[in-house]
Protein backbone atom coordinates (compact mmCIF):
# COMPACT_ATOMS: atom_id res chain seq x y z
CA UNK A 1 0.00 0.00 0.00
CA UNK A 2 1.15 3.52 -0.76
CA UNK A 3 1.94 6.66 1.05
CA UNK A 4 -1.84 7.72 0.33
CA UNK A 5 -3.24 4.16 0.08
CA UNK A 6 -5.67 5.00 3.21
CA UNK A 7 -7.02 8.49 1.27
CA UNK A 8 -7.65 6.71 -1.81
CA UNK A 9 -11.48 7.29 -3.35
CA UNK A 10 -10.95 5.72 -6.34
CA UNK A 11 -11.35 2.01 -5.15
CA UNK A 12 -14.94 0.31 -5.28
CA UNK A 13 -14.21 -1.36 -1.91
CA UNK A 14 -15.08 0.39 1.33
CA UNK A 15 -12.91 0.20 3.78
CA UNK A 16 -12.49 0.15 7.66
CA UNK A 17 -10.02 3.12 7.25
CA UNK A 18 -12.96 5.33 5.84
CA UNK A 19 -16.00 3.69 7.70
CA UNK A 20 -14.49 4.92 10.84
CA UNK A 21 -13.51 8.04 9.15
CA UNK A 22 -16.98 8.39 7.98
CA UNK A 23 -18.81 7.21 11.47
CA UNK A 24 -16.37 10.11 13.54
CA UNK A 25 -17.33 12.33 11.19
CA UNK A 26 -21.04 11.48 10.70
CA UNK A 27 -21.99 10.22 14.26
CA UNK A 28 -23.32 6.84 12.98
CA UNK A 29 -22.76 3.75 14.16
CA UNK A 30 -21.63 2.66 17.78
CA UNK A 31 -18.90 5.31 18.74
CA UNK A 32 -16.10 3.89 21.17
CA UNK A 33 -13.68 5.36 23.77
CA UNK A 34 -11.05 3.96 25.63
CA UNK A 35 -11.61 5.16 29.35
CA UNK A 36 -7.87 6.86 30.78
CA UNK A 37 -6.79 6.56 34.12
CA UNK A 38 -7.90 10.48 35.06
CA UNK A 39 -11.16 9.16 34.07
CA UNK A 40 -11.11 6.31 36.38
CA UNK A 41 -12.09 6.28 40.28
CA UNK A 42 -9.29 6.03 43.10
CA UNK A 43 -9.27 3.11 44.64
CA UNK A 44 -9.34 5.14 48.47
CA UNK A 45 -11.93 7.50 46.69
CA UNK A 46 -15.93 6.89 47.51
CA UNK A 47 -18.57 5.12 45.16
CA UNK A 48 -21.20 8.46 45.57
CA UNK A 49 -19.03 11.70 45.94
CA UNK A 50 -16.11 10.46 43.85
CA UNK A 51 -13.85 12.02 46.63
CA UNK A 52 -11.26 10.85 48.71
CA UNK A 53 -12.92 9.02 51.91
CA UNK A 54 -11.99 10.55 55.15
CA UNK A 55 -14.38 8.23 57.01
CA UNK A 56 -14.58 5.05 54.96
CA UNK A 57 -16.79 2.11 55.21
CA UNK A 58 -16.67 -0.89 52.54
CA UNK A 59 -19.47 -3.38 51.91
CA UNK A 60 -19.36 -7.23 51.90
CA UNK A 61 -19.04 -7.04 48.53
CA UNK A 62 -15.85 -4.27 48.82
CA UNK A 63 -17.40 -1.07 47.55
CA UNK A 64 -15.97 1.93 49.24
CA UNK A 65 -18.47 4.89 50.65
CA UNK A 66 -18.20 8.26 52.82
CA UNK A 67 -19.66 6.82 55.62
CA UNK A 68 -21.94 10.00 55.71
CA UNK A 69 -22.72 9.77 52.28
CA UNK A 70 -23.81 5.94 52.09
CA UNK A 71 -25.86 6.93 55.40
CA UNK A 72 -27.99 9.88 53.52
CA UNK A 73 -28.59 7.12 50.34
CA UNK A 74 -29.65 4.24 52.99
CA UNK A 75 -32.06 7.05 54.77
CA UNK A 76 -33.54 8.22 51.24
CA UNK A 77 -34.03 4.93 49.88
CA UNK A 78 -35.94 3.74 53.82
CA UNK A 79 -38.21 7.20 53.18
CA UNK A 80 -39.25 6.05 49.89
CA UNK A 81 -39.94 2.59 50.87
CA UNK A 82 -42.47 4.21 53.78
CA UNK A 83 -43.96 6.32 51.28
CA UNK A 84 -44.60 3.48 48.72
CA UNK A 85 -45.94 1.12 51.69
CA UNK A 86 -48.28 4.06 52.87
CA UNK A 87 -49.54 4.13 49.10
CA UNK A 88 -49.93 0.76 48.48
CA UNK A 89 -51.76 0.16 51.81
CA UNK A 90 -54.19 2.79 50.64
CA UNK A 91 -54.38 0.82 47.40
CA UNK A 92 -55.67 -2.36 49.44
CA UNK A 93 -58.26 -0.63 51.65
CA UNK A 94 -59.94 1.03 48.75
CA UNK A 95 -59.84 -2.61 46.59
CA UNK A 96 -61.38 -3.62 49.92
CA UNK A 97 -64.33 -0.95 50.88
CA UNK A 98 -64.76 -1.68 46.98
CA UNK A 99 -65.19 -5.34 46.85
CA UNK A 100 -67.93 -5.02 49.63
CA UNK A 101 -69.87 -2.87 47.22
CA UNK A 102 -69.82 -4.56 44.04
CA UNK A 103 -73.13 -5.80 43.58
CA UNK A 104 -75.00 -1.99 44.02
CA UNK A 105 -72.05 -1.06 41.79
CA UNK A 106 -73.01 -3.11 39.06
CA UNK A 107 -76.69 -2.42 39.43
CA UNK A 108 -76.41 1.41 38.90
CA UNK A 109 -74.17 1.17 36.15
CA UNK A 110 -76.28 -1.30 34.60
CA UNK A 111 -79.18 1.16 35.29
CA UNK A 112 -77.56 3.71 33.92
CA UNK A 113 -76.29 2.19 30.72
CA UNK A 114 -79.95 1.67 29.79
CA UNK A 115 -80.92 4.78 30.30
CA UNK A 116 -78.08 6.53 28.37
CA UNK A 117 -78.69 3.98 24.94
CA UNK A 118 -82.04 4.92 25.46
CA UNK A 119 -81.24 8.32 25.47
CA UNK A 120 -78.95 7.69 22.18
CA UNK A 121 -81.99 5.66 20.57
CA UNK A 122 -84.38 7.80 20.30
CA UNK A 123 -82.42 11.29 19.24
CA UNK A 124 -82.64 11.56 15.28
CA UNK A 125 -78.90 11.83 15.44
CA UNK A 126 -78.53 8.77 17.56
CA UNK A 127 -75.72 7.29 15.87
CA UNK A 128 -73.60 10.65 15.43
CA UNK A 129 -74.25 11.04 18.95
CA UNK A 130 -73.13 7.67 19.77
CA UNK A 131 -69.88 8.01 17.70
CA UNK A 132 -69.14 10.89 19.11
CA UNK A 133 -69.05 10.18 22.72
CA UNK A 134 -66.18 7.60 21.68
CA UNK A 135 -63.92 9.85 20.05
CA UNK A 136 -61.30 11.96 22.07
CA UNK A 137 -61.47 15.62 21.55
CA UNK A 138 -58.31 17.67 23.13
CA UNK A 139 -60.73 20.77 22.97
CA UNK A 140 -64.11 19.43 24.58
CA UNK A 141 -62.77 18.83 28.10
CA UNK A 142 -65.36 15.71 28.44
CA UNK A 143 -64.91 14.24 25.12
CA UNK A 144 -60.71 14.14 26.13
CA UNK A 145 -58.93 11.16 26.63
CA UNK A 146 -58.42 9.99 30.24
CA UNK A 147 -55.03 8.11 31.87
CA UNK A 148 -56.51 5.26 33.62
CA UNK A 149 -54.71 4.31 37.40
CA UNK A 150 -52.22 2.19 37.52
CA UNK A 151 -52.16 -0.77 40.04
CA UNK A 152 -49.20 -0.52 42.66
CA UNK A 153 -46.93 -3.19 42.54
CA UNK A 154 -46.06 -4.61 46.50
CA UNK A 155 -42.92 -2.34 47.11
CA UNK A 156 -39.20 -4.08 48.55
CA UNK A 157 -38.84 -3.27 52.04
CA UNK A 158 -34.76 -3.85 52.20
CA UNK A 159 -32.51 -0.88 50.89
CA UNK A 160 -30.23 -2.22 48.59
CA UNK A 161 -26.46 -0.73 47.61
CA UNK A 162 -26.57 1.90 45.35
CA UNK A 163 -23.20 0.31 42.93
CA UNK A 164 -24.20 -3.26 43.41
CA UNK A 165 -28.02 -3.13 43.65
CA UNK A 166 -27.86 -6.17 46.22
CA UNK A 167 -29.63 -6.00 49.56
CA UNK A 168 -27.52 -3.68 52.27
CA UNK A 169 -28.41 -2.86 56.08
CA UNK A 170 -26.14 -0.39 58.18
CA UNK A 171 -24.86 -3.52 60.28
CA UNK A 172 -23.19 -4.60 57.16
CA UNK A 173 -20.69 -1.86 56.20
CA UNK A 174 -17.37 -2.15 58.17
CA UNK A 175 -15.14 0.82 59.10
CA UNK A 176 -12.13 0.46 57.11
CA UNK A 177 -8.36 2.25 58.42
CA UNK A 178 -6.12 3.04 56.14
CA UNK A 179 -2.03 3.69 57.11
CA UNK A 180 -1.36 6.99 55.66
CA UNK A 181 2.10 7.68 54.54
CA UNK A 182 4.54 9.75 56.12
CA UNK A 183 4.28 12.91 55.13
CA UNK A 184 7.09 15.91 55.19
CA UNK A 185 4.74 18.58 54.06
CA UNK A 186 1.42 20.04 54.78
CA UNK A 187 -0.61 19.12 51.82
CA UNK A 188 -4.43 18.00 51.28
CA UNK A 189 -5.20 14.51 51.11
CA UNK A 190 -6.61 15.13 47.84
CA UNK A 191 -3.19 16.69 46.76
CA UNK A 192 -1.04 14.27 47.83
CA UNK A 193 -0.14 11.35 45.30
CA UNK A 194 0.87 8.65 47.12
CA UNK A 195 -1.91 8.49 50.18
CA UNK A 196 -1.74 5.24 51.80
CA UNK A 197 0.14 2.55 52.57
CA UNK A 198 0.07 -1.25 53.46
CA UNK A 199 -0.21 -1.72 57.29
CA UNK A 200 1.77 -5.07 57.56
CA UNK A 201 4.50 -4.37 55.11
CA UNK A 202 4.43 -0.55 54.24
CA UNK A 203 3.78 -1.00 50.28
CA UNK A 204 2.37 2.24 48.35
CA UNK A 205 -1.41 1.41 47.74
CA UNK A 206 -2.01 2.57 44.38
CA UNK A 207 -4.88 1.50 41.51
CA UNK A 208 -2.45 -1.16 40.55
CA UNK A 209 -1.92 -2.53 43.87
CA UNK A 210 -5.08 -5.15 44.69
CA UNK A 211 -6.32 -4.68 48.24
CA UNK A 212 -7.81 -6.53 50.99
CA UNK A 213 -9.99 -5.00 54.15
CA UNK A 214 -9.82 -7.69 57.52
CA UNK A 215 -12.64 -7.00 58.85
CA UNK A 216 -11.62 -7.73 62.88
CA UNK A 217 -9.30 -4.52 62.60
CA UNK A 218 -10.98 -2.88 59.16
CA UNK A 219 -6.94 -2.39 58.31
CA UNK A 220 -5.94 -2.38 54.48
CA UNK A 221 -3.42 -4.96 52.92
CA UNK A 222 -2.07 -6.01 49.78
CA UNK A 223 -3.58 -8.32 48.27
CA UNK A 224 0.26 -10.36 47.78
CA UNK A 225 0.65 -9.88 51.80
CA UNK A 226 -2.74 -12.28 52.26
CA UNK A 227 -1.19 -14.84 50.00
CA UNK A 228 1.80 -15.08 51.76
CA UNK A 229 2.12 -14.40 55.40
CA UNK A 230 -1.62 -14.14 56.16
CA UNK A 231 -3.94 -16.82 54.36
CA UNK A 232 -1.66 -19.83 55.61
CA UNK A 233 -2.75 -19.40 59.56
CA UNK A 234 -5.67 -16.68 59.23
CA UNK A 235 -4.44 -14.53 61.76
CA UNK A 236 -4.97 -11.04 62.39
CA UNK A 237 -1.50 -9.11 62.75
CA UNK A 238 -3.14 -6.18 63.61
CA UNK A 239 -5.90 -7.06 65.86
CA UNK A 240 -4.08 -10.54 66.85
CA UNK A 241 -7.52 -12.55 66.22
CA UNK A 242 -8.62 -15.48 64.24
CA UNK A 243 -9.74 -14.81 61.50
CA UNK A 244 -12.41 -16.35 59.03
CA UNK A 245 -13.52 -16.04 55.14
CA UNK A 246 -15.95 -13.85 55.38
CA UNK A 247 -13.42 -11.55 57.51
CA UNK A 248 -11.66 -10.72 54.40
CA UNK A 249 -13.27 -7.95 51.98
CA UNK A 250 -11.57 -7.77 48.97
CA UNK A 251 -11.80 -4.09 47.74
CA UNK A 252 -12.33 -2.79 44.85
CA UNK A 253 -10.59 -0.60 42.57
CA UNK A 254 -10.31 1.59 39.58
CA UNK A 255 -9.06 1.04 36.27
CA UNK A 256 -5.42 1.98 35.90
CA UNK A 257 -5.49 2.21 32.20
CA UNK A 258 -4.47 -1.13 30.87
CA UNK A 259 -6.61 -3.65 29.73
CA UNK A 260 -5.70 -6.27 32.96
CA UNK A 261 -7.64 -3.65 35.54
CA UNK A 262 -11.00 -5.03 33.18
CA UNK A 263 -11.68 -7.71 35.84
CA UNK A 264 -12.34 -4.82 38.53
CA UNK A 265 -15.93 -4.86 37.43
CA UNK A 266 -15.23 -1.02 35.92
CA UNK A 267 -14.50 -1.51 32.20
CA UNK A 268 -11.92 0.30 30.64
CA UNK A 269 -14.20 1.02 27.13
CA UNK A 270 -16.79 3.46 26.80
CA UNK A 271 -19.92 3.38 24.15
CA UNK A 272 -22.47 5.49 22.47
CA UNK A 273 -24.97 3.16 20.14
CA UNK A 274 -26.03 5.87 17.54
CA UNK A 275 -28.35 5.35 14.35
CA UNK A 276 -26.43 3.12 11.80
CA UNK A 277 -25.65 3.61 8.08
CA UNK A 278 -25.93 0.69 5.86
CA UNK A 279 -22.86 1.10 3.11
CA UNK A 280 -21.95 -1.99 1.43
Amino acid sequence: MTRHGKNATASAVYTYHERMKDSRDGNYGTQKTVITRDSARNFDCCCLTLQPCTDPVVTPEGYLFEREAILQNLLKQKKKIAKLEKAYKKQLEEDASSSTGTSNSKTESFIKEQLTSSAIKNTSKGKAVEKTQKLNNFWVPSLQGHATKQKLQKPKTKTTCPISGNTLKLRDLTSVKFTAMPQNDDKSLICQGNRYMCAVTSDVLTNFTACVVLKTSGSVITLDCYDNLIKKDMMDPIANVKLSASDVIFLKRGATGYAGASNTGEGLIAEKKTPTLMAS
